[in-house]
């Protein structure tokens, strides 16, 4: 299943994208958080029993799968052969950030190249959604805390990065990011170690590899994290982009405006924004 958030006719509302059509199932829940619940998810599929398609997916607005309340972990460094083309070593442990829900935009919408750089870069990676509170969860059991996963284009403006210890001022700029289409749920997604992620600009593969060439897991980085807080439904995890951003070629190849980036992960979908000038 494929939960979404959308806007058509100016309304916001949720729905499930089928094929080219998405289904209305607002009715099953108030917000996403309280969708991507358990029993959130149980309303939902059984409101879809008989349901008829609300609205051709090429008239919806996609919107971010991500509320304002909801907090948005990302992990740096997490892909082995980009750790290489870095030229850095293995870490012990995960290195671990926060973007604000003002950084991302949705699917289909424009990212933006900040003015004052010129080293703005892709990244494919991806994220896992909550869908049970979690706190000192052991690796054994976090999978079971997931609602789902979506997809995230982390994108970064390296020169701001790179300025000081601390990566915030690279990876907050206004919708340097992006998120989305929609969240593929668990009984989709049986492994998440198991999925292959390629990143084009304008069609032209910049990434491609399986997402079990992280050094630390999808369960591993659920345990770490909700053991110094507690995770809550709906928020996201970003695992880390693997080998082939900008940075890594020789010379860098930047993204600029006009380019098109599509990030595309089996079994959830294609990510798809394109680049504009602040």
């Amino acid at each position: 299943m494929k939960l979404m958030c959308y806007r058509v006719g100016g309304t916001p509302a949720l729905g499930v994208a089928s094929g080219e059509k998405v289904i209305d199932v607002g009715a099953a829940a108030t917000n996403l958080a309280q969708a991507l619940e358990p029993a959130g998810l149980d309303a939902i599929r059984k409101r879809l029993d008989g349901a008829a398609a609300g609205h051709a997916l090429a008239d919806v607005e996609p919107l971010l799968p991500l509320e304002t309340a909801m907090r948005v972990f990302c992990v740096g460094q997490n892909y082995v052969e980009h750790i290489r083309e870095m030229n850095m070593e293995l870490p012990d442990y995960p290195s671990i950030f926060m973007r604000t829900h003002a950084s991302f935009a949705p699917h289909g919408a424009p990212i933006i190249k900040p003015e004052v750089s010129d080293e703005y870069d892709y990244e494919g990676e991806l994220t896992v959604v909550m869908g049970r509170a979690a706190r000192h969860v052991t690796e054994a059991d976090a999978l079971d805390h997931v609602a789902g996963y979506t997809i995230m284009n982390e994108g970064s403006v390296r020169d701001w990065q790179r300025r000081v210890a601390q990566v915030t001022p690279g990876k907050n700029w206004e919708r340097s990011g992006a998120l989305g289409p929609w969240i593929a749920t668990t009984d989709e997604i049986p492994d998440p170690a198991a999925l292959t992620l390629e990143t084009r600009v304008d069609g032209e593969v910049r990434q491609h590899t399986s997402t079990g060439d992280m050094v630390f897991s999808v369960p591993y980085l659920i345990s770490y994290i909700s053991t110094f807080c507690a995770l809550r439904p709906g928020d996201l995890i970003s695992t880390g982009s693997p080998s082939g951003a900008a940075a890594g070629f020789e010379p860098s190849r930047w993204l600029k405006p006009g380019e098109t980036v599509e990030i595309e992960i089996s079994g959830i979908g294609t990510l798809r924004n394109q680049v504009v000038a602040e």
